[in-house]
């Protein structure tokens, strides 16, 4: 009993020697993630500052979220202004920060320039709020351009929706000379395939040109027997041009591109029924488990309510980027082959590099403001 007792106090002996004399293991460091550097273009100055602040914050809450999601992003933005010439000198200034990939711009002169700048620094660019017409770039060989926005058939697409789901028989259009690009082609489709009756048309000047000209226009459409007007302006101007309309006894129901006018705290301002809208998305609607969590953060980091369609969908391509960019290899390739959750929905791109809006898991959403609370109509 004692030699075995002896026995296992030397072998005993012999494993705590050897474990001092074995120095401690720590864990092998994991390889990190190489950075994702995204360039964002916003425009903070100029005709569409209003919504480059929303562009910002939204680039901003991405880029917190992607590194909760465990990414090595950095998010680096600059000022595009408002015309081409800005965009193409902010674009150029990105590319020699040796970002991966470029997203944002505003209007369709904006997007094409950045388009064109894209192909020539062999940079690609994800457009995330204009409607230009971007496939034609793709279908001519720049295969550096993708648009995770709404292309200028969708809009119209919805705004057709809305009228036909609500049985409207007559509509007006007022457009904003600013973003006519994008209003004449979204009209145009609006005109050849809706079975209501078209009674109008005018066009709301910008107000560095004309500082009150939504309320000429408002006062004439004010007079006009017609059930819905459609309004093209997203910026602070439309909600100018409702609050003057009604003023002047218009009582049509108003629906609008979104923007603006799609904002709960603007619509509760207003405290005005009969405003309809559409939304890459909507908080009551949620489309993946990105899209709460998107709303919820932008009003407690920001204070006030989040946008729901340049901001959210800045947001996205953000995201659409950064788990392209993680999978490694060629960013085109992943970018046309992959699938991409984001707030607004499930993202894939057609062959003109173009998000499948209108798909089973990418929907536009049309809500409308009646008796103080917000209705999903669709």
């Amino acid at each position: 009993m004692i030699g075995k007792l002896k026995a296992g106090l030397i072998v005993g002996l012999i494993v705590f020697l050897l474990f001092c004399a074995t120095p401690p293991q720590t864990p092998t460091p994991q390889p990190q993630m190489p950075e994702i550097k995204i360039g964002v273009l916003v425009p903070k100055t100029g005709e569409f500052s209003s919504a480059g602040l929303v562009m910002e914050n939204a680039a901003k809450l991405a880029e917190k979220h992607a590194k909760e999601m465990g990414y090595n992003v950095k998010v680096i933005i600059y000022d595009c202004g408002d015309k081409p010439e800005t965009t193409k000198t902010a674009f150029l200034s990105l590319v020699r920060e040796g970002v991966t990939a470029i997203v944002g711009t505003y209007s369709s002169p904006q997007a094409m320039t950045a388009a064109d700048t894209a192909n020539e620094s062999k940079v690609v660019f994800v457009a995330s709020v204009a409607s230009a017409d971007l496939e034609s770039k793709v279908k001519t060989g720049n295969k550096y351009v993708f648009r995770n926005a709404y292309n200028t058939s969708y809009w119209g697409i919805l705004a057709i929706e809305f009228l036909e789901k609500t049985k409207a028989k007559s509509y007006y259009l007022i457009g904003y000379e600013p973003l006519k690009t994008f209003n004449l082609g979204m009209f145009s489709l609006i005109k050849n395939s809706t079975k209501a009756e078209f009674r109008g048309e005018s066009w709301v000047k910008s107000p560095t040109v004309s500082p009150e000209d939504y309320k000429r226009v408002a006062q004439e459409v004010a007079k006009k027997d017609v059930e819905v007007i459609i309004v093209g302006d997203p910026g602070l101007g439309s909600v100018d041009f409702v609050r003057e309309y009604r003023l002047a006894g218009g009582n049509a129901t108003i629906y609008s591109v979104g923007g603006t006018l799609a904002l709960p705290d603007i619509l509760a301002k207003l405290n005005i029924s009969g405003i309809a809208f559409q939304a890459a998305a909507l908080e009551v609607k949620a489309k993946t488990n990105l899209t709460k969590k998107y709303f919820e953060d932008y009003r407690k980091y920001y204070g006030t309510e989040a946008n729901n369609y340049a901001g959210i969908l800045t947001y996205d391509a953000i995201l659409i980027v950064t788990q392209a960019a993680a999978r490694g290899g060629d960013l085109i390739s992943n970018l046309e082959r992959g699938t991409f959750i984001g707030a607004a929905g499930v993202y894939e791109f057609d062959e003109n590099h173009q998000a499948k809006w209108g798909s089973e898991k990418l929907q536009g959403t049309i809500g409308i403001y009646r008796e103080g609370k917000i209705q999903v109509v669709s």
